[in-house]
C-alpha cells in the first residue's frame, strides 16, 4: 500500500459551531451524555475513506475509528470519529485550529 501525503488529502479543518460541539466527549458529571469525539475536515474530492484515515492518523498521531464523507457546496467533508482512548479536543489543539 502506497503511503499518502496527508497534505495532498486534507485541505483544511472545517470549523463551525456544530463541529466544535462534536469534538466533546461524554462528561456525565456535567450532564453531557453524547460521545461524538469527532473532527471534520475539507478533503480532496477524489480522496477515498482509506486515504483520509491514513492522512489523519499520520497528521495527528491518533487512531481513527470511523470516517464518514459527504459532498456539499463547500466541498467534500470528512467527519472523523477517533478511536477509544483518543481525544478529538487534544487532536484539534495539535492542529492549532482551535
Amino acid at each position: 500500500m502506497k503511503m499518502v501525503n496527508p497534505y495532498d488529502i486534507i485541505l483544511m479543518p472545517w470549523i463551525t459551531e456544530k463541529t466544535l460541539e462534536a469534538r466533546r466527549v461524554s462528561d456525565l458529571e456535567n450532564n453531557y451524555r453524547e460521545n461524538n469525539n469527532r473532527i471534520e475536515f475539507i478533503v480532496r474530492r477524489e480522496s477515498t475513506k482509506t486515504q483520509i484515515r491514513q492522512a489523519v492518523e499520520m497528521l495527528l498521531d491518533v487512531k481513527v475509528a470511523k470516517v464518514n464523507t459527504k459532498i456539499t457546496i463547500t466541498g467534500k467533508h470528512a467527519s472523523i470519529r477517533l478511536a477509544e482512548g483518543y481525544d478529538a479536543e487534544e487532536a484539534a489543539l495539535k492542529l492549532g485550529a482551535f
